[in-house]
């Protein structure tokens, strides 16, 4: 190798390995300063970064500040990359990626003889390799983030914006990060689809998947589908999900409300929730299945799989589509597997969403004694029943009336200018011979903040469900209330314990079951 001279640090200058490419690759760092106008009203660290909320003028920013580097460091780190890029073993199989990138720094640093220079700033080499080469690149800070809920780039010359959970009031935040070229932005997405095993290109333009961290993303490529180049949307889940204990401390629903739905759930109603996009529907359906017995088999069912459960025998599956017109033969959709579902003997069966036909199947699963939960796209319960009566759906009307429950979740603003997610109103299906009637139970009051009613026997006065389930249990009105009595009390005690996360709610409600067991003997 031969050596080049810059401010008093000699670098070696790779030769390339005789199969290696003879077009030269030049690694470009992109770092991200922070320039701020306006007020910052929170500043906080990501890792090694810090990232600032700023308030400019009633418009919200997300601004990332990372290390600063040097003439010099940067030309180093451009070497490490390059020998990276060159080195055998590729990035694929590396199961630790932070330890492995500390001791590739020190292996190349002696290789190439620049140990010392290399120690005086190993932490920014540390950083920038295990962004670029194993992370997210430029957006490996809000993808690292626990606060960010989505993240979206719709073009090279925009800023990439993000959904906060703290600070929704500002709805999207621009960050300070833009890709700057389409060929930029073109290569981005081909790797992020690449990372979740998938590929765009110009005759298959877009694509969605999951990420191994179980985050939903969709893209497109170029300028074939979407103007004016390349894109990508991230829709980011919490390291861990939600269960109904996080619901209630959100003030999402009331600790008597959640009590109300434990026992729909538990007596294997069939629970639709309904709302628009990014309401909170699929963790609803999440923190409801937390309160499923442990006992119990669930098959989940998901185009793109976000639930978890902490279920022992839980059956997953996802369908499959191959976004080829000449190949559609090979999908597997919602509706093949809502049947093969009823194949694996489940106790519940929960389809992430109902879009077409698989509803049908879902409501024979309903008729034949399976609990279900879904979500579905609807701005109302009656909008909902309207929808399903419409083709593709055609469900008829028998079909409706299996449903047990709607509940309506939205995001809404409150008075102080805080965006929040709310279960707006839950409203039972009455059947009768010719007619659907519609019965409210629970209501959000918008004034107050509250939900109404919050008294347990003004709940089972105005529920037909409770009066059903009190006829197949045997309990009588005064049990049933004392079950949402007691049941309430404990989801509230357990959001005082705290204990809410996934694993401790999961071992409480374990709990819960077994001293019912036991009490039964």
């Amino acid at each position: 190798m031969t050596m080049m001279v810059l401010k008093g640090i000699r670098l070696p200058v790779l030769k390339r390995k005789a199969h290696a490419p003879t077009a030269k690759v030049t690694f470009r760092l992109m770092p991200l300063i922070a320039v701020v106008r306006g007020n910052v009203i929170d500043k906080y660290n990501v890792g090694q970064a810090s990232v600032l909320i700023v308030d400019e003028g009633g418009r919200g920013r997300y601004i990332i500040s990372e290390p600063e580097m040097g003439e010099d460091e940067q030309n180093i780190y451009s070497l490490l990359m390059e020998y990276l890029y060159y080195s055998l073993k590729p990035a694929v199989a590396v199961d630790d990626p932070g330890r492995y990138v500390e001791k590739y720094i020190w292996d190349a640093a002696g290789d190439l003889g620049i140990v010392d220079a290399v120690s005086r700033s190993f932490q920014k080499y540390k950083y920038y390799i295990s962004r670029d080469a194993f992370g997210y690149g430029l957006i490996n800070v809000p993808m690292n983030d626990p606060y960010v809920e989505e993240i979206s780039c719709e073009g090279y010359d925009k800023p990439v914006a993000v959904i906060h959970r703290k600070y929704t009031e500002y709805d999207w935040l621009d960050t300070n990060i833009k890709f700057g070229s389409e060929d930029v932005l073109r290569s981005f997405v081909q790797r992020l689809a690449q990372r979740c095993g998938k590929s765009v290109t110009v005759a298959v333009p877009f694509t969605d998947a999951m990420t191994k961290e179980g985050h939903r993303i969709a893209v497109t490529f170029s300028g074939e589908v979407s103007l004016p180049g390349s894109s990508f949307d991230i829709r980011r889940f919490p390291e861990e999900p939600f269960t109904i204990g996080h619901i209630v401390k959100f003030g999402t629903m009331s600790p008597l409300m959640a009590a109300y739905y434990w026992l729909l759930v538990e007596n294997k109603g069939f629970v639709m929730i309904i709302g628009p996009m990014g309401s909170g529907k699929t963790s609803m359906i999440n923190s409801l299945a937390t309160m499923i017995s442990p006992t119990m088999k669930i098959c989940t069912i998901e185009d793109t799989p976000e639930l978890r459960l902490p279920h022992v025998h839980w059956e997953r599956l996802k369908a499959r589509h191959t976004y080829s017109i000449t190949e559609t033969k090979f999908d597997v959709s919602l509706m093949d597997l809502t049947k093969l579902s009823m194949r694996f003997r489940p106790d519940y069966i929960i389809v992430g969403e109902v879009r077409g036909e698989e509803i049908r199947a879902l409501v024979q699963a309903a008729a034949t004694g399976h609990g279900c939960i879904t979500s579905f796209h609807a701005e109302s319960p009656e909008a909902a029943i309207v929808r399903m009566q419409s083709p593709p759906m055609d469900v008829a009307l028998g079909g409706v009336m299996l449903v047990w429950n709607f509940l309506l979740m939205n995001r809404v603003r409150r008075e102080d200018g805080r965006i929040v997610r709310r279960a707006l109103v839950s409203k039972e299906l009455v059947p009768s011979v010719n007619e659907i009637r519609l019965s409210t139970v629970f209501e959000w009051d918008a004034r107050t903040d509250t939900f109404m009613p919050d008294e347990p026997y003004e709940v089972v006065r105005k529920s037909y469900r409770l009066k059903e389930i009190s006829r197949l249990t045997g309990w009588s009105e005064d049990d049933i209330a004392g079950e949402l009595e007691e049941r309430s009390a404990f989801i509230k005690k357990a959001v005082e314990d705290g204990k809410i996360a996934f694993g401790e709610f999961s071992t409480v409600i374990g709990e819960f079951y077994s001293k019912r067991i036991l009490g039964d003997r």
